[in-house]
């Protein structure tokens, strides 16, 4: 019997149930987690071991960063960037929506 699932090229590939990115993010920050805390010397800050907690929050990066993205795609955070980051020239001219502006509107009056 021969597959007939329309294969949608628009979907991003999933492997687990995430995105490629996401997946890699995840081990990459289980991956650093578990090696910080294996090669550190125990930080020892009153009778906690401050390693511990430092290499939790490592392990909670790859998570976070999964559910920063979980309805866009990772593109988007570059789109984000280039938008506020990126260089962008304003060239003056009229207005493209004059609509915008009431032009019965009673200005208030300032008294000093």
């Amino acid at each position: 019997m021969e597959d007939i699932t329309p294969l949608n090229l628009e979907d991003s590939p999933k492997l687990f149930g995430m995105r490629y990115d996401q997946l890699v993010a995840v081990t990459i920050s289980l991956i650093a987690s578990t090696q910080f805390y294996s090669l550190m010397n125990p930080i020892i800050i009153g009778t906690h071991d401050l390693r511990l907690y430092i290499s939790i929050f490592f392990g909670l990066i790859g998570p976070l960063y999964c559910l920063a993205t979980l309805n866009h795609s990772a593109s988007h955070w570059e789109t984000l960037l280039n938008f506020y980051a990126g260089s962008s020239i304003y060239i003056p001219g009229p207005d493209p929506n004059p609509t915008r502006f009431l032009l019965e509107e009673k200005l208030p009056e300032f008294v000093e």
